[in-house]
């Protein structure tokens, strides 16, 4: 044991050695009184900032600037509504986010040169996107990249089905022409406007398309489906004298192209109203535009 100056003897200390720092300030009185030294966590926090000098010396300055940006940040961030928020708090929240006032306030922008030809954009759905944007509280950025995704995602779709669609209309042409001949022969021509008549007259174009057995645009994606028609053509068709020329290929003087004949579309309207009819829907023609229907 230690001594005091009285002659006793005092009880040994377990207390750490401490350091008091003065900052004199800018006056050189009442200065800033620093206690240490500092505990592990503690120094690991300063040697991590960089606070402390090659000397070990601490940069009040930087602890005092660090703190000062802290405080700074914390006062512009915006607290997360908590589980019980309104709906009302939740709006508030969005709106600090940056959420648009209404979902009109979307101003999405279309790329149109990153998109395949003829792509089918959607403006109704696109109105709908905007409405949910403007529910799940997306900003105007985030709103934009969620609708990019989206559009670039449906585009791809498109691609790849009207590239199968192609591959089917090659696959049926390709089993057309071998059983029928080449796109030139009369047997072809006959079979395809005898397949296109009955298809027209029966009225199962529409119901053929959404089918997926013929395109929009009236090609045969199956082949099986134009022979059928071409023997449904032909057994309706087989004494239309009218619908075939001299070398008894059917023709129709409604199609356009070399059939087209305005005196035979004439006696036939004037003769045969019914048969006119068929024929001109046949071609793919309304009838009301000839007077009749």
């Amino acid at each position: 044991m230690a001594e005091t100056a009285n002659g006793q003897e005092q009880a040994p200390t377990t207390a750490q050695p401490s350091t008091v720092l003065t900052d004199g300030g800018s006056t050189g009185e009442n200065g800033i009184k620093v206690a240490g030294p500092l505990n592990e966590d503690n120094r690991a926090l300063v040697e991590a900032k960089k606070w402390a000098g090659e000397d070990g010396s601490v940069d009040l300055n930087k602890i005092a600037d660090s703190y000062r940006n802290l405080e700074s940040h914390a006062s512009k961030s915006v607290p997360l509504p908590g589980e019980n928020a309104t709906q009302e708090d939740w709006d508030k929240f969005y709106s600090k986010m940056g959420r648009p006032e209404k979902a009109d306030g979307y101003e999405l922008k279309l790329n149109r040169e990153a998109l395949p030809e003829n792509f089918p954009y959607d403006e109704k759905s696109a109105i709908e996107f905007r409405n949910w944007a403007h529910e799940a509280g997306l900003t105007p950025k985030q709103a934009q990249s969620l609708h990019d995704k989206f559009v670039g995602h449906q585009a791809g779709t498109y691609t790849g089905m009207i590239e199968a669609q192609a591959q089917r209309e090659t696959a049926a042409h390709n089993a057309i022409t071998s059983e029928w001949g080449a796109p030139e022969s009369e047997t072809y021509k006959q079979n395809v406007e005898l397949a296109s008549r009955a298809i027209h007259q029966l009225g199962l174009k529409e119901a053929l398309v959404e089918g997926r057995m013929v395109s929009a645009e009236g090609s045969i994606l199956d082949a099986k489906i134009a022979k059928a028609f071409a023997k449904v053509g032909k057994e309706l068709y087989s004494e239309d004298t009218m619908a075939t020329n001299a070398t008894g290929t059917l023709s129709n003087p409604f199609s356009d192209g070399p059939n087209f004949n305005r005196t035979k579309q004439g006696y036939l309207i004037r003769d045969d109203p019914k048969k006119a009819e068929a024929l001109i829907r046949a071609a793919g023609k309304n009838p009301a535009e000839f007077g009749l229907g």
